[in-house]
């Protein structure tokens, strides 16, 4: 895995060095060969160049109204947009469309071009940073700003005694570095995706671009349509761009479909592991054996077996209830079984927190397991403890007793409730239960719900 992801890092880094200096090296060889356009290539330039720039538009005007209508997020491919729009409009190739044949940009035209340079860069570590979380906040991002505005500064009075390779070499190698750095974390953390690449790809040709309008100036010659040529990769950028978060919205919406699948099955093999017919039929004989002796005791225990079967049947219908109500089912659940036992179970309850939620149902099979097998009630002082406390994190709910404990690597596969009760923690309130035992000392289940809306 490792391999192959050094490798798409290889072919992208290899394709980004080919789209930066590939303009220059044409640019060179045209200007010492000495060729010079003809009026149909100047033509074609020209058409390319207003497709190219219809293209810009339309994606600012998509950009717009998606952030408008659909959400914030894509005001930083909406600048980013602006940006390379601006960019492309004080370009030698849109002077020519404006049927003005310059071998040099003004020296105003040609800064406020710089200062679109730098406004892409800038959108494109915006957007870097809100689409993979760099955690880069306003004051982090100042220095970057302020030396923006120092190059640009730098760059206007340079333009006029034919120096501003130096302002455009400040900045470019301070994106640099900050986009290596971005470009090594990445790659060790493996949050980059297509989209990243083509991002970068985006740095490379639209810096490109910029190099090879002062190969053109240095050879005193148009620039041949090398612009149009540089607007085009970025056309297709932006549109493999949409590709990509359509991709990327593809697999998210395919893993909620899966994540439900699979949660409706868990639920569904929950409800039926859940009502158990050896329980009912136990407790049913139980009842039974009560109404020879007590009618209001048959009754008693009718009504709460009753509601048992009701709680487990709503269960397939209900993910997340308030943890008194989940005590309230365990303490049926604990009755029913007492009823039933010789020797009854000590059940202590000691609550210092309810205002939480927890999947319904959840308790019950540790509880369960509890009664079978710690043997708490062979013991004079045996018990099962239900806890629950806050902490600074969220809330430590246990199940505890003092039994016999047990070997944890020898939990069985086919013990269907806890595992079911485990894929419910872990898929509706992400969190997975933590099972000690010490043979002859008992055993206790740590569930720890963190502090976060809908759940604590």
């Amino acid at each position: 895995m490792k391999h192959a992801k050094a490798s798409t890092w290889v072919h992208a880094l290899v394709a980004d060095l080919f789209l930066l200096l590939s303009g220059c090296i044409a640019a060179i060889v045209t200007g010492v060969t000495g060729w010079v356009p003809t009026e149909f290539y100047l033509y074609s330039m020209d058409v390319l160049t207003i497709i190219e720039l219809c293209f810009f538009v339309l994606f600012i005007l998509i950009e717009t109204i998606s952030a408008v209508k659909i959400s914030d997020s894509t005001w930083h491919t909406v600048f980013l947009a602006v940006s390379i729009l601006l960019y492309h409009v004080t370009t030698e190739d849109f002077l020519h469309v404006l049927g003005d044949t310059v071998n040099a940009l003004p020296p105003l035209v040609k800064s406020v071009n710089f200062f679109a340079f730098e406004l892409t860069a800038f959108a494109i570590l915006l957007f870097w940073n809100y689409t993979y979380g760099l955690g880069l906040r306003p004051k982090d991002l100042l220095p970057f700003a302020l030396w923006t505005g120092v190059c640009l500064a730098a760059y206007v009075p340079l333009t006029l005694v034919q120096l501003h390779a130096i302002a455009f070499a400040m900045f470019a190698l301070v994106f640099g570095a900050a986009a290596v750095l971005i470009c090594i974390r990445l790659f060790h953390t493996g949050e980059d995706d297509l989209a990243f690449h083509i991002t970068l790809a985006l740095v490379a040709v639209l810096t490109g671009s910029a190099l090879t309008s002062d190969v053109c100036e240095a050879f005193s010659f148009y620039s041949n349509g090398f612009p149009a040529f540089h607007a085009l990769p970025m056309v297709i950028a932006f549109l493999l761009i949409y590709v990509a978060f359509a991709m990327r919205t593809d697999r998210a919406a395919l893993r909620a479909s899966e994540y439900k699948l699979q949660y409706e099955r868990i639920k569904a093999r929950a409800l039926r592991e859940q009502i158990k017919p050896h329980f009912v039929f136990n407790t049913l004989a139980a009842i039974q054996s009560l109404y020879r002796t007590s009618l209001d005791e048959g009754d008693r225990a009718t009504t709460l077996l009753s509601q048992h079967l009701r709680t487990n049947i709503e269960a397939s219908d209900i993910d997340l209830i308030p943890f008194e109500k989940e005590l309230d089912n365990i303490e049926v659940y604990i009755d029913l079984e007492n009823m039933r036992l010789s020797k009854k179970i000590n059940v202590i309850f000691d609550i210092d927190c309810s205002d939480f939620e927890v999947p319904v149902l959840s308790l019950q099979p540790y509880i369960e397991n509890a009664i079978k097998y710690s043997r708490v009630n062979e013991k004079e002082d045996g018990y099962i403890r239900i806890t629950s406390r806050r902490t600074k994190e969220g809330v430590l709910v246990e199940v505890a007793d003092n039994g016999v404990g047990f070997d944890t690597r020898s939990i069985p596969a086919s013990s269907c409730g806890i595992r079911n009760s485990s894929e419910r923690l872990s898929m509706l309130v992400h969190t997975t239960p933590e099972i000690v035992s010490e043979k002859g000392v008992g055993t206790t289940v740590r569930i720890f719900l963190k502090e976060k809306e809908g759940n604590v």
